[in-house]
């Protein structure tokens, strides 16, 4: 019976002493959960030598055309916000170890004097530690390393969800950097025409009215690049803010121009089901309910323990009788028998199974909504390229040979270039629309959809 005792005490000490609080290797597996549903890989900056290389990486990304992939690897390795998200998993980890160290032993010890002479001083010494914890230190560790779990999940998450709000606000960018060259040429040609008018008004060619409607469509052009130009400044600050990126590194360019629609889009068949398969989040969430089902099992199967205090006790009488023996104290439940620890346990445990359950919920209506929204901003954005613009640009055509023929007034011409900035304008807005829409689908069904496999 000693040998087994000193048996347990040796591997729960060689246990704790190999117990590493490093959370490398839960980032490791966090970064893979992301990178599988993304194809991104992230890096934690722990202030390393690393961080050095991390930091050029930057700069060389940052120094060329900054591509949607580009953008989004700047802000996995640099965004200080979600690298401090990492940090959640060196509490879970030291969490994880804590739970597998067991409490120190306790040393309490007397002295006493003799008040009359001719005697030996009395002393007595204590030597105890905690028993409960050597039975429930397996079920803190089960619990703490499904805690363990569960952040890993959530950071994974982090990391998924970050990566793709980068490439919204990508596209956001290229969308606005569009629109905005679209209205310096049309601002170019509005100022050309008002100038060019002027001139016929000056000449005698022109009345009044058709002066003031050729400055009318000048003055709305500038404010429209106006409004623009500050459009452009706030997707970029966006960007920048996920990127984090500041100084320097705010100078970088992209191409200007958003990616064509794609032949076709990814299977859009059972995508509730592979929502509820991979999502990270859903799946931390199934995690914080197991936490707590251990936790409550726990505090069920212990209410009646208290603590228990075993150890060796020492005394030395006045007499010189020496004395070595064993020593216990426990806790009497008399009053606090767990009960309300277990009562808020079992409403933690609910509320977390409702949560679970409404985010469930929730993801399955977020993808019926992102598959919509992509099946209509595809129709819109196809409609307007490939059908409204250029019909805007055949009636823009006509009407300018109506107008040097003298068979249509200036107001018309004006309306049908009106009509035409419009209809680029709703191009550029309905393609960036689908873009986000793209990405907000994968974001609902937890990463990147696999393409349509073409047909032989």
């Amino acid at each position: 019976m000693r040998l087994r005792w000193l048996a347990l005490a040796a591997s729960t000490l060689a246990l704790s002493a190999c117990a590493s609080t490093s959370a490398t290797g839960a980032f490791r597996d966090s970064s893979a959960l992301a990178e599988a549903r993304t194809g991104y890989r992230a890096v934690w900056r722990t202030g390393g030598a690393e961080d050095a290389e991390v930091d050029k990486r930057i700069d060389g990304l940052l120094s060329k055309e900054l591509t949607i992939e580009a953008a989004v690897q700047v802000a996995l390795l640099n965004n200080r916000s979600l690298q401090a998200e990492y940090e959640e998993l060196g509490v879970a980890q030291a969490d994880l170890v804590q739970a597998g160290l067991l409490k120190n032993p306790v040393f309490g010890g007397t002295y006493r004097f003799p008040l009359d002479p001719g005697h030996l001083a009395g002393i007595e010494a204590d030597l105890v530690t905690d028993f409960v914890q050597l039975l429930t230190r397996g079920s803190k560790q089960k619990i703490a390393a499904t805690a363990l779990e569960a952040t890993k999940l959530r950071v994974g998450n982090a990391i998924v969800k970050h990566a793709y709000e980068t490439k919204k606000a990508w596209f956001s960018v290229v969308a606005a950097e569009q629109m905005l060259a679209m209205r310096k040429i049309i601002t170019d040609a509005a100022e050309a025409a008002v100038e060019m008018a002027q001139k016929q008004f000056d000449a005698g060619t022109i009345n009044d009215l058709e002066l003031a409607n050729e400055q009318s469509l000048f003055a709305q052009v500038a404010l429209d690049l106006r409004r623009t130009e500050g459009n452009v400044v706030t997707a970029r600050e966006h960007l920048n803010r996920l990127m984090g990126t500041f100084g320097k590194h705010t100078a970088w360019k992209t191409a200007g121009r958003l990616p064509e629609l794609p032949a076709a889009d990814p299977p859009l068949d059972h995508l509730e089901t592979l929502a509820v398969k991979r999502r990270l989040d859903l799946l931390a969430a199934r995690r914080d309910v197991e936490v707590l089902s251990y936790g409550l099992a726990l505090a069920k199967n212990t209410r009646w323990l208290g603590f228990v205090d075993a150890g060796v006790n020492f005394e030395r009488k006045p007499e010189g009788i020496r004395l070595l023996g064993p020593t216990v104290a426990f806790e009497i439940p008399i009053f606090d028998q767990r009960q309300a620890a277990i009562a808020k346990i079992e409403a933690m445990l609910r509320q977390a199974r409702a949560r679970e359950y409404a985010l469930a919920v929730d993801v399955r209506s977020e993808v019926r909504e992102t598959r919509n929204d992509v099946l209509v901003s595809r129709s819109v954005a196809e409609t307007y390229g490939k059908k409204l613009v250029p019909l805007r640009e055949k009636v823009v055509a006509l009407s300018q040979q109506y107008y040097d023929a003298m068979l249509l007034g200036v107001f018309q011409l004006l309306l049908a270039k009106q009509q035409e900035i419009e209809a680029y304008r709703s191009l550029i807005d309905s393609t960036r629309d689908y873009w986000l829409a793209r990405c907000e689908l994968d974001l609902a069904t937890g990463g990147a959809l696999p393409m349509q496999e073409k047909k032989s």
